[in-house]
């Protein structure tokens, strides 16, 4: 592992362990997933890549469109629903590297996420699962890390990456704490 994914990765290390274990995403990883809690999971992490890739320039296609789908297989309209606000200033260059490393991040787990899901609701990678497996992630995660090695690699980029990464992090925090209370 090189130094800009280490530093990405201590930086967000206590968000993402806390984010795995959150009572809106936790029930994607088990067993007893019902498809209320699928929704609503789904709901909520469209609520935080649609602006974020707007932010990023990447408008409604990417992740954000295979949610739409994923979301309109379940009977959600996405335009019906809340996003989050909050997120950290993106326009530099490291912030947009440590967003994609956050965002791309998420797709490359996704995929650990899917066999529950199928497993539970019966959906999969061509309908209402799409999001959780969606195409080349696992080679454009590859080309990502390379990427942030090289763009990266001096320290006051890393350490602008770093700043945008945990304050993506902080944001998606906020972003399900308000919403699994109600806010």
């Amino acid at each position: 592992m090189g130094p800009a994914r280490r530093a990405l990765r201590d930086a967000t290390a206590a968000a993402h362990e806390r984010l795995h274990v959150h009572p809106l995403l936790l029930p994607l990883t088990g067993p007893g997933l019902t498809g209320d809690a699928y929704r609503r999971a789904l709901a909520a992490l469209y609520g935080f890549h649609a602006p974020v890739e707007r932010a990023l320039g990447t408008g409604a296609g990417g992740r954000p469109a295979l949610l739409r789908a994923d979301l309109g297989d379940l009977g959600v309209m996405a335009d019906d629903l809340p996003e989050a606000g909050g997120l950290p200033d993106l326009s530099g260059a490291p912030a947009r590297l440590a967003a994609r490393y956050v965002l791309d991040g998420s797709a490359h787990g996704g995929r650990a996420m899917l066999p529950a899901v199928t497993a539970a609701l019966g959906w999969n990678a061509a309908r209402g699962a799409r999001f959780l497996a969606p195409a080349g992630a696992a080679d454009g995660w590859r080309v990502l890390l390379d990427r942030l090695e090289a763009e990266l690699a001096d320290p006051a980029p890393r350490a602008a990456a770093c700043t945008a990464a945990a304050g993506l992090f902080a944001a998606l925090e906020r972003w399900l704490d308000g919403l699994a209370d109600g806010r």
